[in-house]
């Protein structure tokens, strides 16, 4: 497989630093001919978790051996790896801190080579301990995007030692006896909600009208009636849909969903079958 010689970069560096220039140079400077796409440097400070799930639900819309450079790191210049990874099916590179960044890839095996970047020849002149985005990683990653096969990079290690998040930090959506639970898993700044429910989850339950969706104590009535564009809702109304990346959405057409339900990150999300009321 031929590399793409495009590097996406995610962090949370945000804009106003230098940081986010600093690792471009170093990149360039290892590699002068590569694609630098900014996919997000808006994670919130040290959120493994978001980072985690930028990087899962992005990485496939990018060409085939394209290098996805993820810094969040938390535990910089302490005894934490520093990864770079390759899964077969997909043909992308993944290069991180094992700090469980990786963790969805790893569980949907998306990922199933993972080597331990040690290979100072590609690191820079000076490593700083409070850089390593920018002294390690981006170099490693110019160099992936190159060409240079993952395993010059350092040793080849079981996937299951990387760091993994708890399970129960793992956003999912869960079938129960009543429909399925799932929750609020990112917020936009549109304030448009995407929940942990993914579209295949969805087939066994719409086309049974009296479903619907409901959070924060609002309910958008008929699960079979999800929309297919913002639009087909009126001005102002709750709407589901959904989403580029395949995820069940509650939006407002021209409004926050956010707002209007109140809602934050990790509230419940349900879809249910409303019980039936006895007649007089």
């Amino acid at each position: 497989m031929q590399p793409s010689g495009i590097i996406s970069l995610t962090t949370d560096f945000g804009l106003v630093d230098p940081y986010l220039g600093q690792m471009k140079g170093a990149i360039l400077r290892q590699n002068p001919t590569a694609q630098l796409v900014d996919l997000s440097h808006a994670i919130p400070r040290q959120n493994i978790l978001e980072a985690a799930l930028v990087l899962h639900s992005s990485y496939a819309f990018f060409p085939s051996g394209t290098v996805h450079l993820v810094v969040v790191d938390p535990g910089v210049g302490s005894q934490r790896r520093m990864l770079a990874a390759k899964g077969d099916s997909d043909s992308h590179y993944f290069v991180a801190p094992d700090n469980g960044i990786f963790s969805l890839l790893l569980r949907d095996q998306i990922v199933d080579r993972v080597h331990q970047i040690k290979e100072k020849k590609f690191f820079a002149e000076a490593v700083s301990a409070t850089f390593h985005g920018r002294d390690i990683m981006g170099p490693t990653a110019a160099v992936l995007a190159q060409g240079i096969p993952l395993d010059k990079v350092g040793p080849k290690i079981a996937p299951a030692s990387c760091v993994s998040l708890a399970l129960s930090d793992l956003p999912v959506a869960r079938i129960t006896g009543q429909g399925i639970r799932g929750q609020v898993l990112q917020i936009d700044h549109f304030g448009n909600i995407r929940t942990t429910i993914r579209h295949q989850v969805l087939k066994d339950f719409i086309d049974t009208p009296q479903c619907q969706v409901q959070i924060n104590g609002q309910h958008i009535q008929g699960i079979q009636d999800i929309r297919s564009t913002y639009a087909e809702a009126k001005v102002g109304e709750l709407l589901a849909l959904i989403d580029s990346a395949g995820y069940l959405e509650i939006a407002v057409n021209q409004g926050s969903a956010a707002e209007q339900t109140a809602c934050s990150v990790g509230d419940v999300v349900q879809i249910v079958s409303p019980p039936s009321h006895p007649t007089k």
